[in-house]
Formats: C-alpha cells, sequence, structure tokens
C-alpha cells in the first residue's frame, strides 16, 4: 500500500461531471421530489452530509422549543453557498424521519408537521402571480399554502381569496392542536418579486411572518428562515447586517429581518468556518478515507515540519491531521477564494471546483500524498474560467505563467499558489495596508509541503525557498523571473501591471541623507496642517488649528531650542526621535522629560539660555523611540529616486513607455501615501507645560486628519485646551481661585488676566476670545462689570449696545459697576423747557412688582445694589405741566411702636411756577405747612402701626400727594421665610406685588385656615380717567375687603394701577390648606411670609 491519495475512496457521483452543476437543489425541488437521488432519500442525504456543530445547536433549539409546547423563530444569516438551504433540507429530513435520525445522533420528537416554502417555486410558495391549484381550490398566499397543508385551509380561505394576512386568533386557530415545522427558503426572493406589482401583499406578507413569527410564544410552532445576508456583532452586542447578496434590495432583507428577528433569534452560516469546510469537502467528496495511509501521511508530514520549521509555517502544518487528505492550505486558499469573488457561490461553488480538482488528480495521477492547494490550477481550463469570470485583465498574468513555468512543476506550483490567494484582491506595484495579508515566504513554501511530492522531486524545503526568490520581480536571476509576481519585505503577490519601480530604486541608495531629511522636514510641516487625504490634491487647503499655531522651523536637533517668546500658543516638531536607542518606557520617559523641559520653559539668548517669558504657550510633539524612522527615510529616497529617472528608455513602444509612466506615477503616489501614512504612525508623544514649571508627557491621540488637529485633541481631551463654548465666567473664576486671584473683588485688567494665561503652565490654553465671552458671561449674570474705552457695561438696558470687551477692558467689581452705570445714567438726563410744559428724560428701575424708583434716587436706599441687580432699567420721557414735583426721603420707615420718625419732604417747581403751594399730612406733623418752591419741610410720624401717611400739596386748584410707608418692626420671635409647610406657625403675610390683588387675597384667604385681618392701604387709580381711589383697611375681614373693592375695580377698567401695601395679620391660626400655592407665591416674590419660631 502507497501513501498516495489515491487509496483514498472517491464518490462515484464526483467522476460524473454531469452533476457539478446539481450539487445544491433548492429546498422546493426535495419537496416536489424533482431532485438527484442524494437529496431526495434520507439515507442517501445523511451519508454524504456533515452535520456542523450550528447545524446540530439548531436542531437541538428546535427539539427543545417543542418539547415544552413552545416554538422559537430562527433567521439564519448567510451569503450564496454558505450552507442556508442544505441545512433546511437537513431539518426537512430530520424532522420527517425522526427514528432514522437517531442513527446520526440527532434525537427529535416524531409527529412534528413539517411544512417547506421555497420562494423561487410556485408549487411551493404560491402567490397572485402564480397560484397554486390543488383540489379545486386556488391558493394565493402563503398563509393559504400553509393552511392547505394542515388541512385546515377553510379557516383562511376568505383573507387568501382577499389576500390579507390572517391576524393572531387566526393563526391561533389554525395552529391549535398541532406540532409545526415551518421551513421558510429565498423567502426574500418572493417578496422583491412581488414588492412592486403587488405591494399591498407584499407588505401584508411582512405583517403575516411578523404575526407568524410570533406564535412560539405560547405554541409549538417553529419557524427557520434563510436570509442572504451576512451579519456581524457590534460593540454594544447588537446584531448588524454587514453584507447582502447583490441580486436583493437592502430594504427587503431588513424590512424582512426586522419582521422575524422580534420575535426570534438570529443564526450565522451553517458552514462558517475552515473545519466546517474541510469535514463538508471531505463528506461529500469521499467515500471513504483510508485511516492507515492518513496516519502514516500525517507523521511523515509532522516529521518534515519538525526538521524544516525554520523554512515553512508550523502552525499551518499542524492542521493536516483535520483537513487529511486536503492540504490544511487546499481548505484555507478555497475559502478566501469563495470570499474574495463575490460572484462565486459559497460552499456549493467550493464543491463543485473540488470535483475539477479531484477528477484532473485521478485522471493524471501526478505524486500526491495530500491535495495541494496548488491543484487548484489556473492549467484546468473551468477552474481557469470560473476564477477570472471578473478578472478579465488577469487572463494574460494567468497565461504568462502557464508559458513561463513549462517543465518546471514546483515552479508552476508555487507561482499559481501566489495568483489564487492574490489576484482577487487587485494590487498595483504596492501592497500598501494589505501586506500584511498577504501570503510569505513561509507560507508558500509550506504550500507544497507534500513529502511524497518532495522527495520524487528531490528537494527540500530550504531548496524551494530558494526557487520561490528567483522568480518574483526583484529577482537577480533574470532567467527564471516571471513577469506579475511582485515581492516586497517577503510577501509575495501577483499584479498585471509591468514594474518599472525596480529600475528607479536601484538608485535610490545614492540619494544624499541631507536631501532625505530637507525632504522629510518639508512633509512633516506639510501635514501638520493639510489634511491627509487632501495632501496629494492640486488647490490643497490648509486648516488653522482652533487654538495652537504651527511653529515653522523643524526642531532636527534634541539640543535645538525655539526662538520664539511671546503670547501665543505654538506647536513645535521635533523630526528626529527624542531617545531611538532607548530600551524600556522607563528610559523613555526620562529622556523625554528632560528635553522637552528645556525646549518648553527656555529661549536662546546670545550664546546661552534664559527663561522663557510666556511659560505656558509651548507644545512639543515628538516621536519616542522613531520605530519606523528607517522605513520613512528608505520611502523617502526611494520616491526622491523615481522623480528624478525617465522610464521611458526602458521601453520600446509608445504606449509601453505611457503606460509604464503612469505606474510609475501611481508608485510615487503610492509610496507619497506610505510616507504620509507612516509620519502620522512615527509621531506618538506630546509634551506640554503643567503646575510649577513641570512637564507633562502624553500619547498622541490618532484620528483626526492633520498633526496640528491630533495634537489639539489630545490636548482637549487631557483638559488642557479648552473650547470657548466649556468656557465661561464660571470656569474662569474657578482656575483664577486656585491661583488666589478673584477677579470679583478688585478691579483687574483684561489685559493683566490674559498673560497670567500665558505665562502660567497650571492654566489651561484658552483663546482670547473664549476669555472675552467668559468676562461677557459674567457681566451678563451681574457678578462684575466692565469698562471698555469708559463706558461702562454691567445691567443691560435698551440703549446700552452689546457688551464690547478687548485687550484694553477694565472689569469692575458688580458692586462699583453698577455705581458707576448708574452715575453714567443718571449724567445722561436732560430737563428741557417748552412754554408752559417741561421734558423731562431720565432712567428709573422698574421693580418686580412693578414700582418704579427713579436712577438719581436709588442709591439713597440701603438695599440699593440688591434692587438695581433685581429690576430693569428704562429710559422714561414725562412731559410735566407748570408746577410743582413733591418727593419724600426716605419713603419708607420701620421702627418699634411709639417711636418719631422724620421724613423730609421736598417741594420743587417744574418750569416758570411762582406760586404758594400748601402741604397737609394724613399723620404726623409738618413743621413748615406752606411755601413758594423750592423749599422743604420735615414729617414727625410717632409710629404705632403699619400704614401709609400720605403727604399732600395743592395749588392753583392742583393736588400732588406722596406716600410713605410705616411698618412696625417685628418680634424676634418671628422669621421671614422661604417656604412654608403644614406644622408652619404664620403670623403675618406682606402682599407686595398689587398686580393682581384680588386672586392673591383669595388664595391666602383660602390657603391659610383661622382667624385673620387684613391691615394698610392701597390707591386704584386709572390713569387715563385720572380717577384715583384710596382703600384703607384696618383689621378688616377678608371677604368683605373682596366684596367691597370689586365695584371699584370695575369702575375704574380693565388695567387699573394698584400701588400700596397690604398686610394679612393672622391672630389665630387653624392649619394650611394649600401649602404649594403659597409657596409659588412667595417664590414669585408676591408675597413675604412671617412664621412664629418661638
Amino acid at each position: 500500500m502507497s501513501n498516495l491519495i489515491y487509496e483514498n475512496k472517491v464518490r462515484d457521483d464526483v467522476f460524473n461531471p454531469s452533476l457539478d452543476d446539481q450539487m445544491a437543489p433548492e429546498l422546493s425541488d426535495v419537496i416536489v421530489g424533482n431532485a438527484p437521488q442524494i437529496y431526495l432519500d434520507p439515507k442517501e442525504f445523511f451519508s454524504v452530509t456533515y452535520i456542523t456543530d450550528s447545524m446540530r445547536i439548531l436542531v437541538n433549539e428546535i427539539t427543545n422549543a417543542l418539547s415544552q409546547g413552545k416554538g422559537i423563530t430562527i433567521t439564519i444569516y448567510s451569503l450564496f453557498g454558505g450552507g442556508k438551504t442544505h441545512t433546511l433540507l437537513l431539518l426537512y429530513h430530520t424532522f420527517n424521519n425522526p427514528k432514522l435520525v437517531k442513527e446520526y445522533g440527532l434525537n427529535v420528537l416524531e409527529g412534528v408537521k413539517v411544512i417547506g416554502i421555497g420562494g423561487k417555486d410556485s408549487r411551493t410558495a404560491p402567490s397572485p402571480v402564480n397560484p397554486l391549484k390543488e383540489d379545486n381550490v386556488e391558493i394565493k398566499t402563503l398563509w393559504g399554502y400553509i393552511a392547505k397543508k394542515l388541512g385546515k385551509y377553510e379557516i383562511v380561505r376568505k383573507l387568501d381569496e382577499d389576500m390579507i394576512a390572517p391576524q393572531k386568533d387566526d393563526l391561533e386557530n389554525l395552529f391549535k392542536g398541532e406540532k409545526v415545522l415551518i421551513l421558510l427558503d429565498e423567502i426574500a426572493y418572493y417578496l422583491l418579486r412581488l414588492k412592486y406589482r403587488y405591494k399591498e401583499y407584499y407588505e401584508q406578507c411582512l405583517l403575516f411572518l411578523e404575526a407568524l413569527a410570533s406564535m412560539g410564544v405560547n405554541l409549538p410552532v417553529v419557524l427557520v428562515a434563510t436570509i442572504p445576508a451576512k451579519i456581524t456583532t457590534s460593540s454594544n452586542k447588537q446584531d448588524i447586517i454587514e453584507y447582502i447578496e447583490s441580486e436583493y434590495e437592502p430594504e427587503v432583507i431588513k424590512a424582512l429581518a426586522k419582521r422575524l428577528e422580534r420575535s426570534g433569534k438570529a443564526f450565522r452560516a451553517p458552514i462558517e468556518t475552515s473545519t466546517d469546510l474541510a469535514n463538508v469537502l471531505i463528506k461529500r467528496i469521499f467515500k471513504e478515507v483510508n485511516e492507515t495511509v492518513k496516519s502514516n501521511v500525517v507523521g511523515k508530514y509532522q516529521k518534515l515540519t519538525d526538521q524544516y520549521k525554520d523554512y515553512v509555517n508550523v502552525a499551518i502544518a499542524q492542521d493536516v491531521v483535520r483537513t487529511y487528505p486536503f492540504h490544511p492550505l487546499y481548505i484555507e486558499t478555497l475559502k478566501k477564494l469563495l470570499e474574495g469573488n463575490t460572484h462565486l457561490q459559497g460552499t456549493r461553488e467550493g464543491i463543485k471546483i473540488t470535483r475539477y480538482v479531484i477528477r484532473d488528480l485521478w485522471n493524471s495521477k501526478p505524486t500526491r500524498s495530500l491535495i495541494l492547494p496548488s491543484d487548484l490550477s489556473i492549467k484546468n481550463p473551468q477552474i481557469h474560467d470560473l476564477l477570472l469570470k471578473d478578472f478579465k485583465n488577469y487572463g494574460t498574468v494567468a497565461d504568462t505563467i502557464i508559458q513561463r513555468s513549462k517543465g518546471l512543476e514546483i515552479v508552476f506550483l508555487l507561482a499559481n499558489y501566489i495568483f489564487i490567494t492574490t489576484y482577487y484582491h487587485q494590487l498595483g506595484l504596492d501592497a500598501g495596508q494589505l501586506a500584511s495579508a498577504l501570503p510569505d515566504d513561509k507560507e508558500i513554501i509550506t504550500s507544497v509541503l507534500d513529502p511524497e511530492y518532495l522527495n520524487l522531486i528531490g528537494r527540500l524545503p530550504s531548496d524551494v525557498k530558494e526557487i520561490l526568490g528567483s522568480i518574483s520581480s526583484n529577482s537577480k536571476n533574470v532567467d527564471m523571473i516571471i513577469p506579475y509576481i511582485m515581492n516586497d519585505k517577503g510577501r509575495y503577490w501577483v499584479t498585471y501591471f509591468l514594474d518599472p519601480k525596480t529600475i528607479c530604486e536601484k538608485d535610490a541608495s545614492k540619494v544624499p541623507q541631507a536631501e532625505v531629511e530637507d525632504r522629510l522636514d518639508n512633509i512633516m510641516l506639510e501635514l501638520a496642517e493639510t489634511p491627509i487625504d487632501n495632501v496629494q490634491k492640486k488647490g490643497k487647503k490648509t486648516i488653522s488649528g482652533l487654538l495652537l499655531k504651527l511653529y515653522r522651523t523643524i526642531l532636527r536637533n534634541k539640543n535645538e531650542l525655539v526662538n520664539v517668546d511671546e503670547p501665543s500658543y505654538y506647536v513645535v516638531i521635533l523630526s528626529k526621535p527624542l531617545c531611538q536607542d532607548c530600551k524600556d518606557v522607563n528610559e523613555i520617559f526620562k529622556a523625554s522629560e528632560e528635553v522637552a523641559r528645556r525646549i518648553l520653559y527656555y529661549v536662546p539668548s546670545g550664546k546661552t539660555e534664559g527663561l522663557r517669558r510666556y511659560s505656558n504657550t509651548i507644545t512639543l510633539l515628538f516621536s519616542s523611540t522613531g520605530s519606523n524612522r528607517d522605513k520613512i527615510e528608505d520611502y523617502m529616497r526611494k520616491h526622491i529616486s523615481c522623480s528624478n529617472i525617465d522610464v521611458t528608455p526602458y521601453y520600446n513602444d509608445k504606449i509601453s513607455r505611457e503606460y509604464a509612466g503612469k505606474i510609475l506615477r501611481e508608485y510615487l503616489n503610492s509610496l507619497e501615501n506610505a510616507i504620509y501614512n507612516q509620519i502620522f504612525q512615527y509621531f506618538d508623544k506630546v509634551a506640554y507645560p503643567i503646575g510649577n514649571n513641570e512637564v507633562r508627557i502624553v500619547e498622541l491621540k490618532s484620528g483626526e486628519k492633520t498633526l496640528l488637529q491630533q495634537v489639539e485633541s489630545t490636548l482637549i481631551d487631557e483638559g488642557k485646551i479648552y473650547r470657548e463654548e466649556n468656557f465661561d465666567f464660571d470656569v474662569l473664576v474657578t482656575l483664577l481661585s486656585n491661583l488666589g486671584i478673584d477677579i470679583t473683588k478688585k478691579s483687574f485688567s483684561v489685559k493683566d488676566l490674559r498673560e497670567i494665561f500665558y505665562t502660567n503652565p497650571s492654566l489651561p490654553f484658552v483663546t482670547d476670545s473664549a476669555i472675552y465671552n467668559a468676562i461677557r458671561n459674567g457681566v451678563e449674570k451681574l457678578e462684575i462689570g466692565v469698562m471698555t474705552k469708559g463706558k461702562v457695561y454691567y445691567k443691560k438696558y435698551e440703549s446700552m449696545g452689546e457688551i464690547v470687551v478687548d485687550e484694553s477692558s477694565i472689569i469692575l467689581p458688580a458692586n462699583e459697576a453698577a455705581d458707576k452705570e448708574i452715575n453714567e445714567l443718571v449724567s445722561q438726563e436732560k430737563t428741557i423747557e417748552e412754554d408752559d410744559k417741561v421734558i423731562k428724560r431720565y432712567y428709573v428701575l422698574e421693580l418686580p412688582d412693578g414700582t418704579r424708583v427713579p436712577l438719581r434716587e436709588l442709591k439713597e436706599d440701603e438695599n440699593w445694589f440688591v434692587k438695581f441687580n433685581a429690576g430693569e432699567i428704562k429710559l422714561v420721557e414725562e412731559t410735566l405741566e407748570t408746577g410743582i414735583e413733591l418727593y419724600a426721603e426716605p419713603k419708607e420707615i420701620e421702627g418699634l411702636p411709639g417711636e418719631i420718625k422724620e421724613v423730609k419732604i421736598m417741594v420743587k417747581k417744574v418750569g416758570n411756577f411762582n406760586s404758594k403751594v400748601y402741604l397737609n399730612s394724613s399723620y404726623g406733623e409738618l413743621d413748615v405747612k406752606e411755601g413758594i418752591p423750592d423749599f422743604q419741610t420735615t414729617l414727625k410720624i410717632t409710629l404705632n402701626q403699619d400704614g401709609i401717611t400720605i403727604v399732600s400739596a395743592r395749588y392753583d386748584n392742583k393736588e400732588k400727594r406722596v406716600e410713605i410707608v410705616t411698618r412696625l418692626r417685628q418680634s424676634e420671635c418671628e422669621k421671614v421665610v422661604d417656604q412654608v409647610n403644614r406644622d408652619s406657625r404664620i403670623s403675618e403675610i406682606d402682599i407686595i406685588d398689587m398686580s393682581d390683588i384680588k386672586t392673591v387675597i383669595m388664595k391666602l384667604n383660602s390657603s391659610v385656615i383661622g382667624k385673620k385681618g387684613l391691615a394698610g392701604e392701597i390707591n386704584v387709580e386709572d390713569p387715563n380717567k385720572k380717577i384715583s381711589v384710596s382703600v384703607r383697611p384696618s383689621g378688616s375681614n377678608i371677604l368683605d375687603f373682596i366684596n367691597f373693592i370689586n365695584p371699584i375695580l370695575s369702575l375704574l377698567g380693565l388695567k387699573p394701577k394698584i400701588s400700596g401695601s397690604l398686610r394679612i395679620k393672622v391672630e389665630e391660626i387653624k392649619g394650611i390648606n394649600k401649602v404649594e400655592e403659597i409657596n409659588e407665591l412667595i417664590n414669585k416674590g408676591i408675597i413675604k411670609v412671617r412664621v412664629k419660631v418661638c
């Protein structure tokens, strides 16, 4: 007995070419009996079927669900040939033959009704386009078909005729008492075919499938559906449809998947791994594997691998025990071919190709102990045409390989392997980022590792390596070169381009080092501000940093210093690796910190160096070890060399010369791109100033398109750069407080503030505009003011304009800014006399309760600052008749009972008034009661109750009045509160806002339960009718007061002006009924509440 593969028995059908295209029948073909016998006969089917782990899990899931009296919905995702249909056939035969499948280790329930629906066949998937006629019934829908198979068509007859999807109760009635397995194959094709012609039925099908998928919750109904798509799992563990077969609409696939997965689960391709593919091929191709021969071959193979492990891929070689009679790389290569060629239909095409291979081998009988990957030979016309269907430009390449390797089988096997494993990448002269995915010399040598074959040709793996090196485009052995085979850094691939790079690269070593470094420095500066995806385009535009500027002199030497010291933020690039010879992280950090500290904090000063004044302005970008520096310089040398060479003398005809020039230009572009990408990988560290002239070194963040953006993104993540939108007044105050600076307490120059940021490394990098905006924010919040070019900005008023902040501005404490703004506005007041009238333009502060206080009088109030912040500044223009103005100072007095208070009463004339004025007071004594203005008098008031004292002035049959509010000071056992609760002992309620007095009093009367009295005085005035009424309750009942004031309010119109002061005295409180209403009035500043605390 030999150790050749021919000792294994191949299935008879493999040698029948007419069966090549019948290896994957539709589910419907099996259901209607129109398929090869191996698919119709359950025993034959299981004899050629390898049951993968995924298939077993699927059978068990279904069995477990049905055993519990429940169902399940399962979607099987796989592209063409991924095993979807074969899996449904497995389920079809398994549940139709529960006793038979026990022989194959499958235990399933008996009595399950299996209904198969093949979406491409109207015999198993009727539709309005192709109805199914059976037993004098015309079935037009899927639900009609299922009902007919269950013998319960009458339940859905009307719904089938009307093409209306059955509802949940209809389906429950249909499946009652049944155990059902429904297999849906090619349902996406079915839906796509109907979508446009029968859109309403298409929608009804989706509704039906969604309802059907939910049946398994309560009934033993299992639905298994195939979806021609590939899914992946996202970071949040959600399945995502990644790829959909080209003949299907994504909208249909996604709609179908969405409806089915609401109540189900997804299964990936039944045949997904290399192990699955190997087992399927062994089962489908071989009737019997000779275990004795297998053992001998595996032993020899492993011995050869161990002996030449420096030349072969040991990890691949170890898999021979699971892939025999196939070489491990046969399986891997076939799998990659099926994935790399979108027109190949997965496993079914893989089986077909392998049938071609087996027939070739068994006919020609080459010496083989394994079926090698290069037995997938481009010499076979069927394999050649199938593989190159979408790659016609590689026909010449394949023909050239065949011609140049004539009589040299080992050369063909090596070249053929490189071809079939790389052509579908359609690579050019540079493999680029795919280099790591290409075969290396160990893999290629392993591809021909066959003990019997190598023994026959008298070659060792070391010899094979030498042959391999001689056939690629950069080989020194010109006679052995096979055009189109490329080799770079130990990776091999085929291209259909001629290769001018070998011509130009031969002079790369002659390029001077200085020229290489100059060119690299220029590119580094370019990449700092030019997006990497635009850097090769014409008319490319640079992108400035959000905050950082580029220092346009590259530091080549780590001992160089930055010759700039100004209030601007700079990124400095160090081009040479900072610590190329460092061996560990600690050594790198120590060296980096030392160099970075000098660059960040020192400037050249003559022949020495001095400390940088603006010590918070420099950021250093550098490479720690420059691990890819040699690669970058090598690329640069090749680029310079190839840029200077003329390749036309190397080509005979014009077309070839033009083509070679094009290839060279593309290669130069690839080199440039490689240089750009390598530079982005080269820089890996950023150093910036922190703390007390210290240095922080961090990893450079990737993902941005310019080096400058990467540095800024890194510093933003580090919190060293503050974005403008994140930098407000609160942040500014917090940062400065850490330095012991409080700009809310004393005047501060904005210029000095900027200097603090540029000179203090403990502060972040912020733009000037961010500082200005933060200051504006502080002004808007009334926490500071600002004075710019003599104008004060604090509280907003109509003609103030935008808050102007620049370097010349001065930050003012809030009270100082308020004082200056009031003075500034008062200075703008004007009085204009015209004939018998006077026009006054002046500013008032309108308080929340509607009270207006002239700004010129505001500061007389000890709480003027609080009121100024709470009120609104308004410009008033008042036209006065000739006469007088009457003023009281102060307008509110407070004291203990019996205490005497004095109020200054001032009478000032308006216009050319010279008549006598007579004064009278409703309470208290005036020391002067008449006079010709301007004059003043004193009113003495003895305090005995809360109320309002009115002083009136009569002249020329006219009268003016002024009110003085009197309040008794409260007992220390009472206090004003911000909120009340049900246990609060309310003693008094002051009503501050009179605008809606009736509603407020009614709310308070119903909310506070107990004995209450109302005191104070209000004035109700209609300015248009020049009518006013004063009402003074003295311990009145609240309802009596409301009844009294109602007709007065009605008489004075819709919007009477109400002023004055009212207080509800609670003599005996029994409870609080509506706490939330009282608290709402307090929060709105409408009332003040005093409660007893002792």
